[in-house]
């Protein structure tokens, strides 16, 4: 008995669209490059619901043509590529020729169009696949294109979405990716009737850089150039005093095509391996000219990754781009007073001002000044104490404090042993049970800033917090909106006073941004967030420390026996016992 069938046409595309749209963000992406393949210089995005209600793109290009409108509907059907051999020569961002099929069969489409050489619009209704009408219609120019109920056709697919603020957050991600490699083109995007993103279209990519990411990006880029034979790599990355918890911050492009590549994230990471502190990663912007022909771009369904021909060639060039720049005097921090504005600085500290007076009345407590780390944490009398000579009795042994290595290790002497205790471990795990704690009962304490912390975000994340800020208010900090790209955090959580600071605010917002945490009421962040919280805000080592925290932390590891791991498994003590440093002194055998 036959037990193989071909399976029917409309299944078939559905099937096709699983590899093109994945999810609103997606179909986003091959609308805006369809755009750019128009020879548009004004692209208007318009999102509601994260896209998964409504995505509507406009673009001033060419147009299509009335007598091909409804066929870009049908699969494979382009005008970008007509042989085998133009696979190898592609200069477009779209060639395959099945977005709009894809798009078309999950979901509801109208699209408006008229060509350059037409004298009225024409307009194509279709929904799950099948052209529905078409018709002649006023339109001045260009095209725009409705996308509505992504996914009504196959309910299966919306469950695995996220909410429409996490899907809004990649919507945006996607407008601004494209748009730092089309400078000359202005991006605007509105999200839910709120405007997101715009663009200037004035062919400068700092412009761009600027607008998305904030002016203090701006103002510690440093440019990098390089050209050999037919490869050029050029681009920006910023000052390595400003970077990131995470690689959010790489932005790869390949003939202005945004990418992911293991390749280039590798080359950033070696490049940087010197000039970023451990745990952090700069911000670059790196753009790769290559011949077409030198590179793959058919190898992943979204075009979201390419195959060099030489990777060792590539990865080499990237590298020495990158590694002259940083070598270069353009490294050097410089301040320039001549553009210190006084009336400038006066309207910041009004705003702040304004900031502080606005509902007053709930203010309860305002910080001035941070409290010792370990205060919190002890209500108990002090019962360690550094001496030189003669021991402190605990009840619990006989410790004292003998040393003080690297800024970073205490050393304690006991009855027959001596025990280095790292001073960042111990912070590290106490901060992670108190917030957990906190945190999953609901019960975090926070303290009011004497000075709000301003901090500038791209969009997305913009959009991100202020959709979810109940989420960090539930963690401590209070965010409010702060005007064009910036937004303003009033209270910290007051565990974390230690950590007051815009950078690592920066570096919490990314680390909740990632986690994509759904869960208002905090017991869906895992732990692991909370690790990666605690380690950035607990004290460093190198970093001195009061004889009142060394007794603080004494305390917590040999007399309380609290403490003995990091949250992260690593020993916060180590013991060595007289008896084997006698046999280091060959004393003993």
């Amino acid at each position: 008995m036959r037990e193989l069938y071909k399976l029917p046409e409309q299944l078939t595309h559905i099937l096709a669209a699983g590899e093109v749209v994945e999810r609103p963000a997606s179909c986003l992406k091959e609308l805006l490059e369809n755009s750019i393949d128009a020879g548009a210089s004004l692209i208007d995005v318009k999102i509601e619901k994260g896209g998964m209600k409504r995505i509507e793109v406009y673009d001033n290009g060419k147009g299509i043509h009335s007598d091909d409108i409804e066929y870009v509907f049908e699969r494979h059907t382009t005008s970008k590529i007509k042989s085998l051999e133009d696979i190898f020569s592609i200069k477009t961002m779209g060639f395959r020729g099945e977005a709009l099929c894809a798009i078309s069969s999950v979901a509801k489409v109208t699209l408006v169009s008229k060509h350059l050489e037409e004298e009225q619009g024409c307009m194509v209704k279709v929904e799950g696949g099948k052209v529905l009408s078409k018709s002649f219609c006023p339109f001045k120019e260009g095209t725009r294109i409705v996308v509505e109920d992504i996914f009504y056709n196959t309910p299966a697919r919306l469950k695995f979405l996220k909410s429409p603020s996490t899907e809004q957050k990649y919507c945006l991600e996607v407008v601004e990716k494209i748009a730092i490699a089309w400078p000359e083109i202005s991006f605007r995007a509105e999200a839910d009737g709120k405007r997101q993103i715009f663009t200037p279209g004035d062919n400068k990519i700092e412009s761009v850089i600027g607008s998305i990411f904030g002016i203090e990006i701006v103002k510690n880029i440093v440019e990098f150039s390089l050209e050999k034979e037919s490869l050029k790599v050029w681009g920006y990355f910023v000052n390595p005093t400003v970077s990131r918890a995470t690689r959010s911050g790489y932005h790869f492009y390949v003939n202005r095509r945004y990418i992911k590549s293991k390749l280039l994230s590798s080359c950033v990471d070696e490049a940087f391996k010197n000039s970023v502190i451990t745990g952090r990663f700069p911000i670059v912007f790196l753009f790769v000219q290559i011949p077409p022909s030198e590179i793959d771009v058919n190898v992943h369904p979204s075009k979201l990754e390419v195959k060099f021909r030489d990777e060792q060639f590539v990865y080499n060039t990237v590298y020495k781009a990158i590694t002259d720049s940083l070598k270069s005097e353009k490294m050097i921090a410089k301040l320039d007073l001549s553009k210190v504005d006084d009336a400038n600085d006066a309207e910041l500290e009004q705003k702040h001002i304004e900031v502080l007076s606005t509902n007053s009345n709930d203010i309860s407590l305002v910080i001035s000044e941070q409290p010792n780390f370990f205060e919190m944490f002890s209500d108990k009398p002090r019962e360690v104490v550094i001496e030189q000579q003669g021991f402190e009795n605990f009840g619990a042994g006989n410790y004292k404090i003998v040393g003080y290595a690297f800024d970073t290790y205490i050393i304690v002497q006991g009855d027959d042993s001596l025990y280095l205790i790292d001073q960042h471990a111990v912070h590290e795990r106490r901060l992670f049970e108190d917030f957990k704690g906190q945190i999953y009962s609901s019960n975090v304490q926070s303290q009011v800033l004497a000075v709000p912390v301003v901090a500038q975000l791209p969009s997305s994340q913009k959009e991100f917090v202020l959709s979810n800020r109940s989420i960090f208010q539930n963690m401590g900090f209070e965010i409010e909106d702060f005007g064009k790209n910036e937004i303003v955090v009033r209270t910290w959580p007051a565990i974390l006073t230690k950590s007051i600071d815009k950078v690592f605010l920066l570096d919490v917002i990314e680390m909740v941004y990632e986690q994509m945490v759904e869960d208002k009421s905090l017991v869906g962040i895992s732990e692991d967030l909370l690790k990666r919280i605690a380690c950035r805000a607990a004290v460093k080592g190198n970093s001195k420390i009061s004889d009142l925290e060394k007794k603080e932390i004494v305390e917590l590891v040999l007399v309380k026996k609290e403490i003995f791991h990091c949250p992260h498994g690593r020993p916060v003590v180590v013991e060595i016992t007289k008896k084997d440093i006698e046999k280091m002194f060959k004393r003993i055998v």
